[in-house]
């Protein structure tokens, strides 16, 4: 009678155990909805979380409704999340946890900018109006082109960048901006010519050579600017950018 009474007792015991060892190991679990300046959601929004100190990332695209859900295996102290689509200006954000055991945080992210429009709807401007200039004599910058190596540039405190390091980003940065930005001010001077013809159809294989240019041209950016980190710096950013290299080579070694 004892024995069948111990042995119970013995299953409920090691349950027990294995679910409080399993409580300790439990992580972090990121979600939110990400929006557009109007608070409309954006569906397939390229979300990335990476965890500080231990370096583990997470990413996922957001479904129809905008929403996102990161699961991470354990704690971290702080988490950088960085939210992009192509079109908008991406949006990053550091998160610092508030207790010491396992949250579920909430994290809505607003991207700026607004969506390069196929369907002309939102084409402004003529061809030849000259591009905008800051004040100090520059080329204001276009929010609408994502820019990755300005990505890295913000992160420069979590990274902790060299004064050398931050010069060579910059010049990095500028170009990637300047070669973009000339990509997407002709699509949409060619999106506008396409409507007044009344046949927008007809551009489509001309906008897909020049997003293929503009991709070159970052995957190429994104390339010089890890020259320029230390192994240990490239393995703290965001997988998002850290994939531009590996879907590049990919592509690479497609062709």
């Amino acid at each position: 009678m004892k024995t069948l009474i111990v042995f119970p007792l013995l299953t409920l015991c090691l349950a027990a155990a294995a679910l409080e060892a399993q409580a300790d190991t439990r992580g972090d679990v990121l979600g939110g909805r990400v929006t557009d300046v109007t608070g409309r959601p954006v569906a397939d929004a390229q979300v990335g979380a990476t965890a500080l100190g231990s370096g583990i990332t997470r990413s996922i695209s957001t479904d129809a409704e905008g929403h996102y859900r990161l699961f991470f295996p354990r704690t971290a102290r702080q988490y950088v999340v960085l939210a992009k689509r192509m079109g908008f200006a991406p949006v990053q954000r550091t998160i610092t946890r508030r207790t010491s055991g396992p949250e579920e945080m909430t994290i809505d992210m607003q991207l700026g900018g607004s969506p390069l429009a196929l369907s002309m709807v939102e084409v402004r401007g003529e061809s030849d109006t000259p591009p905008a200039r800051a004040s100090d004599g520059r080329p204001a910058v276009d929010a609408t082109v994502p820019n990755p190596v300005s990505e890295i540039l913000a992160l420069k405190d979590t990274l902790h960048l060299s004064a050398v390091q931050i010069i060579g980003l910059t010049d990095v940065a500028d170009s990637l901006q300047t070669r973009n930005t000339r990509i997407y001010r002709n699509i949409r001077t060619l999106l506008t010519k396409s409507q007044e013809a009344g046949d927008v159809g007809q551009m489509a294989g001309s906008v897909a050579i020049m997003l293929e240019e503009a991709s070159g041209n970052t995957a190429r950016a994104v390339t010089a600017a890890e020259k320029l980190l230390r192994p240990e710096q490239w393995q703290i950013l965001p997988q998002a950018i850290r994939d531009l290299l590996q879907d590049r080579s990919a592509d690479t070694a497609k062709q």
